[in-house]
């Protein structure tokens, strides 16, 4: 069972670096770079594997562990679209929101599913906020629109307060990776959408000590 489940995983993780790969080139604007490393795509595989025998380990065939094989394919998909091109595509965030929402829905009911959506509607208008105030302060965009959007999935699956911790953490960790990148280039951008995933993947996976956190501060 290990094995098959390490096998499926393993086969999965290297799709969605194919597809975080590939799928960019079908914008026009996008322009293939030909320093793909087999090494990489070799460790995600061997990763997303292991992701998967920890979850089924840690919850078994549940909502949670559902929920993390899509939170890893998100995370290793935008990983390589936004690093490698400064792009996080609409698909994978359509695609993993609906299966969310259809999960919430077996398995909590539809009252679950429209305060998702709730939540996902009002983090995005915050992060649209943010980007606004940030290009006024800046002179130019401060979040881009797959930034935005992605705040959509975070509140789908997190709900609105865990959402604004997942919000918060990512600009945390992002922080000393943009402070380098300005003052190595002035111009480098620096792509927002790993740490705002990778803040997702973090706050699910330690769900109750960071609502326990919330709800000591409230």
């Amino acid at each position: 069972m290990i094995i098959i489940l390490f096998l499926i995983g393993f086969i999965l993780g290297l799709a969605y670096t194919l597809i975080g790969e590939r799928l960019p080139l079908n914008i026009p604007e996008v322009r293939p770079k030909e320093d793909n490393s087999w090494i990489l795509n070799l460790f995600i595989g061997i990763l997303n594997g292991l992701i998967i025998i920890i979850s089924h380990y840690s919850y078994g065939i549940s909502y949670e562990f559902f929920t993390s094989i899509i939170i890893a394919a998100l995370v290793i998909i935008i990983f390589v679209s936004d690093f490698k091109y400064l792009i996080i595509l609409d698909s994978p965030l359509i695609i993993s929101s609906i299966l969310i929402l259809i999960l919430k829905y077996c398995y909590f009911g539809i009252k679950e599913v429209g305060f998702s959506i709730l939540s996902g509607i009002v983090l995005f208008v915050l992060m649209l906020l943010i980007g606004k105030i940030g290009k006024l302060i800046f002179k130019r965009e401060a979040l881009g629109g797959g930034d935005i959007k992605l705040a959509i999935v975070i509140g789908i699956i997190l709900g609105l307060k865990l959402g604004l911790i997942a919000i918060i953490l990512s600009s945390l960790l992002a922080m000393p990776y943009a402070i380098g990148a300005m003052m190595l280039s002035k111009d480098k951008e620096v792509p927002y959408g790993p740490f705002l995933i990778g803040s997702l993947g973090i706050v699910f996976i330690f769900i109750e000590k960071f609502t326990n956190l919330i709800n000591f501060l409230i």
